[in-house]
């Protein structure tokens, strides 16, 4: 299959991250710098859609990573009232301190599944809401609509990951150290909370050695993992340029193509280019439009294209499985991705978990794809990154234009017209 991309079309796609990346910046979720670029990406779209739309929402954006820094508080004032109880010998006294100890390590691990692992919003309330925004661009085919095609991407930035830009992926074992901590301090304390309650209070000279140990070893690991993000508006300065002004882009150039080329809409299909809020602080934004659209997106056989991180040409991806939030992706997208991937010929890999990617992807989050496959729509997930090679530039200030390397964005954008031809031409 022959489908070009002019030098025209290629120039726009790099000259639209810098753009905005000059214009605005760092772009963080809920933040004014989030809200000026969706009017540019609106602004653009206009030029090609048919019609575009704002679907505002709110959230508790400050939530998603906030709870880290709860957590190890409860954790500490857990342990601190495991020491504090030493002063008591009442068995009532000691059953009551044990059981507010017990509680202050088991709400951390409760916070941190629902929040990081299932991305729920367990806890946002406790957290300021905002206003945050997804832009939607439409494209129409001629006769009754029965079908929804979706490319979508994240218009905000993270905020910025100051321990990965200290450490790097050693950052992994750190984490890795504190949840380990927190589960063996779990089990202790559910101990030491029986055995005060059957009357073993003997063992309190057992229990103070573990858990003076226990401090000492787990202090500094979670001393550096509060310290992960800054607190307030200060971790504002990621521009976002691969992660994922690289994948808005896309998206824009797919429309000027369409726009242009009308012939390789599928029949009795819409077309929607998305551009989400909100998906650094735990997808809320796609969260928000899936809620909101779910009956129509079951009823017309929705199919959705996801992409982030697009950086290198030679590392195209269609993801699989995504470790986080242990999502498994439709085996028809998939399919699709790569019969289009082939006609072009791309060289796209499918992933699933390797040991790797199961390491660094339990920690390094979820895609706006997850939230679709989790809702029972088909959705796949396109990423071009080096991960072994991304920690000094992932959620930092680095992430600049000079980290998507030229044939990237040409390369997916093929691949996205070439699964447009297949679908225009499986729908005759």
């Amino acid at each position: 299959m022959n489908i070009e991309i002019s030098e025209e079309e290629s120039k726009y796609m790099y000259d639209f991250v810098q753009k905005i990346i000059d214009e605005i910046g760092p772009r963080m979720s809920c933040s004014s710098q989030e809200a000026k670029a969706s009017e540019i990406i609106k602004t653009e779209l206009e030029k090609s859609c048919d019609g575009v739309s704002v679907e505002k929402f709110t959230c508790h954006p400050k939530a998603f990573l906030g709870w880290i820094k709860l957590d190890m508080i409860m954790i500490v004032i857990s342990i601190l009232l495991y020491f504090i109880s030493q002063i008591f010998t009442e068995q009532f006294w000691l059953f009551i301190i044990a059981i507010i100890s017990f509680l202050f390590v088991l709400l951390p691990i409760l916070i941190m599944w629902e929040e990081f692992f299932n991305y729920r919003e367990f806890i946002d309330p406790l957290f300021r809401k905002k206003t945050s925004q997804n832009i939607i661009g439409k494209f129409k085919s001629e006769g009754e609509l029965k079908r929804i095609i979706i490319f979508s991407s994240h218009m905000d930035t993270a905020i910025e990951f100051k321990l990965m830009k200290l450490l790097g992926w050693k950052f992994i074992p750190i984490a890795f150290g504190v949840i380990f901590i927190m589960f063996m301090w779990l089990i202790l304390s559910f101990l030491h909370l029986t055995f005060i309650l059957i009357g073993f209070i003997s063992l309190k000279a057992i229990f103070l050695n573990i858990m003076i140990w226990t401090l000492i070893v787990g202090s500094p690991f979670m001393g550096l993992l509060y310290f992960f993000v800054p607190l307030g508006d200060k971790g504002n300065v990621v521009p976002g340029a691969a992660d994922n002004l690289s994948s808005c882009s896309v998206n824009q150039a797919l429309g000027r193509y369409l726009k242009n080329n009308r012939e390789i809409i599928p029949p009795n299909t819409e077309i929607r280019l998305i551009s989400f809020g909100c998906e650094e602080v735990g997808l809320r934004g796609s969260y928000r439009y899936v809620e909101a659209h779910y009956e129509e997106l079951k009823k017309y056989n929705t199919l959705v294209v996801n992409m982030d991180g697009l950086e290198k040409p030679d590392h195209i991806y269609i993801i699989e499985f995504e470790p986080t939030t242990r999502t498994w992706h439709s085996e028809e997208i998939i399919q699709k991705l790569s019969k289009a991937a082939e006609l072009v010929n791309i060289k796209a890999k499918k992933k699933g978990a390797g040991r790797l990617e199961k390491t660094l992807g339990r920690l390094t989050g979820g895609s706006d794809a997850a939230v679709f496959s989790k809702a029972g729509i088909k959705a796949g997930f396109i990423n071009a990154a080096d991960w072994k090679n991304r920690s000094s530039y992932y959620h930092q200030s680095g992430d600049t234009l000079d980290k998507i390397e030229k044939g990237t964005l040409e390369s997916i954008l093929k691949i996205c017209l070439a699964f447009l031809v297949n679908e225009s031409k499986s729908g005759e």
